[in-house]
């Protein structure tokens, strides 16, 4: 199977003048960007490339065998997320024929090794300011370079290896872009199937304007801590000769968004909550509503957006499209543009060979409040990939032997429009920036720690701050006094799974567990598990004054 590379470096030839990457540069005044080229990019990847290549074959690391790359969160001083020169070192390890394994500042050497026993990682490349921490590794390091530093190429690279067709082309741990842990240990996604250019030209059909308009398309490049989007969109936007535009932090201000539209911004692709932001800004702000009116296309995804903005938006003449896609997946669903008043419903894909299944054993009273009043009294359906789907993920993190199936719930309102409702499993979105986190591991550790203290319990806080753990222990608290050593034993208890755990996915104080009465956690009928969705329902009140003094 060709390496993915062979058709990137193709399509990055094709435009060499045009910018690829606004990169932002921070300064005591207005915001401020400087444009690289196409072939800037091309040449930079190469000189990485060619250091690479140098440096670890004189380590004994052969061409497709995996390294990870540990970055630091960048802060200069308000910059958190993907660097240029993050981009350019993770495509010349591709191009010098290696497995790229992006890793973040947050893990620890544990968490690391105990990864690169499961990705077969054969040396490690660190940021220099982690020179004291790369002791105990047990594998090769090395210091990533400055990228300005390099020569120019002298002699010709390798050839890229041919990709066996198990063999992923590239890594790219879950909890750093939208997953979280699994047994306090990040799930690796690797990527065997990179899509190749007839693949990439089908996405940007969906997206109006990318195949029908030779007007280069500026799209907002959201920071997000070492993220597959900032990475991957690199391969999705330059087969099409489009640029992206970096952002200061993932919140940014409206000084900062006012200021890319002079850079050229012309198209969005962010999270919904930070859009419906920026409509609540343009009802009362007629310079950034004849901004939204003016992209080529908006693109939300990550959840739905209110139906009070979803009808404004549309009223208001905005290209908006709500995207289904997931880490696993890539690119799925996509609200049409020339169906006017179908927002959020979404059609696949053309083309892609997927398949819509009745969803079994739930509830519609199991969904979230959003999705209950949502909900049109239709079957419900999960979304599940075929094994020979062309984005169907890897096969060590599918969940059926045929195939995947993606875990969020859909309603079809018209013909082929599907809505989305919720999800079907034990993750659930939360944190500052509404990461995956997986319930259930929490869940077994407290129930196994804490046998003898807690009988049952539920982890809940979907789309909020922070987790919550409700438990329902095994004797009850007679008085205040109870409850906090009830608190203070469960807290010491998972103390060091705790520390394991990404920071969004910690309980850290008191504060952030719940004791209730012994069987009064609402359950399923059937089966008698816990309600997560009905129990946020049910405690609001206590989640909100929660969520009132929770500092993010």
């Amino acid at each position: 199977m060709a390496h993915f590379m062979s058709w990137t470096l193709e399509a990055l030839a094709k435009h060499p003048s045009r910018p690829l990457f606004k990169e932002y540069v921070p300064t005591d005044g207005s915001p401020s960007w400087v444009s690289v080229s196409y072939k800037t990019f091309l040449q930079d990847l190469e000189r990485s490339a060619a250091f690479w290549v140098e440096h670890l074959s004189a380590l004994g690391v052969k061409q497709n065998e995996v390294v990870g790359l540990w970055f630091v969160v960048l802060r200069i001083p308000s910059i958190t997320g993907v660097k240029y020169s993050d981009c350019a070192h993770i495509y010349g390890l591709a191009r010098a024929g290696y497995v790229p394994e992006v890793l973040n500042a947050k893990m620890t050497i544990p968490i690391i090794r105990d990864l690169f026993v499961k990705t077969g990682g054969k040396a490690l490349i660190f940021e220099p300011s982690f020179v004291n921490s790369v002791t105990d590794i047990e594998l090769p390091t090395l210091a990533i370079p400055d990228l300005a530093s390099l020569p120019a190429v002298s002699l010709p690279l390798p050839d890229l290896p041919e990709v066996a067709p198990d063999r992923p082309c590239t890594h790219l741990p879950y909890q750093w872009h939208n997953i979280g842990h699994t047994e306090a240990c990040p799930r690796d996604a690797p990527v065997d199937k990179m899509p190749g250019p007839s693949a990439v030209v089908q996405d940007m059909a969906v997206l109006p304007g990318w195949p029908t308009t030779h007007r280069q398309q500026y799209w907002l490049l959201r920071q997000y801590r070492v993220c597959n989007f900032p990475i991957l969109a690199i391969t999705y936007l330059s087969w099409s000769g489009h640029c992206l535009v970096q952002t200061s932090k993932s919140d940014f201000e409206l000084d900062e968004f006012l200021a890319m539209l002079n850079e050229g911004l012309n198209a969005l692709f962010l999270y919904a909550p930070w859009f419906s932001k920026l409509l609540n800004i343009a009802r009362s702000n007629p310079t950034v509503l004849a901004a939204l009116q003016g992209m080529g296309q908006i693109n939300y995804t990550g959840a739905a957006l209110n139906p009070e903005d979803e009808v404004w938006a549309t009223e208001q003449g905005i290209p908006v499209t709500a995207l289904y896609a997931t880490t696993e997946t890539a690119i799925t669903m996509v609200t049409p543009l020339a169906e006017k008043g179908v927002l959020p419903a979404m059609r696949l894909i053309d083309g892609l060979d997927y398949k819509f299944i009745p969803t079994k054993g739930l509830d519609q009273k199991d969904l979230d409040g959003d999705s209950q009043n949502r909900v049109q009294g239709g079957q419900l359906f999960d979304l599940f990939l075929p094994a020979d789907a062309d984005n169907c993920p890897h096969s060590s993190v599918r969940n059926r032997p045929d195939g995947h199936i993606t875990g969020d719930l859909f309603e079809e309102v018209k013909p082929g429009l599907y809505c989305f409702r919720g999800r079907n499993d034990d993750w659930i979105r939360t944190g500052k920036h509404f990461a995956f986190c997986d319930t259930k591991s929490i869940e077994d550790h407290v129930l196994t720690s804490c046998a003898d203290l807690v009988r049952n319990c539920v982890v809940v806080g979907h789309y909020k701050p922070a987790v919550v753990l409700f438990v329902e222990p095994t004797e009850p608290s007679n008085s205040p006094e109870d409850e906090t050593l009830l608190k203070t034993a469960i807290l010491d208890r998972i103390s060091a799974f705790n520390a394991r755990l990404i920071v969004h996915e910690r309980i850290n104080s008191a504060a952030q567990i719940v004791s209730v009465p012994s069987g009064s956690l609402p359950r399923t009928t059937e089966k008698g598990n816990i309600r997560r969705k009905a129990v946020e329902d049910e405690h609001s009140a206590v989640l909100k004054e929660i969520y009132t003094n929770f500092e993010v």
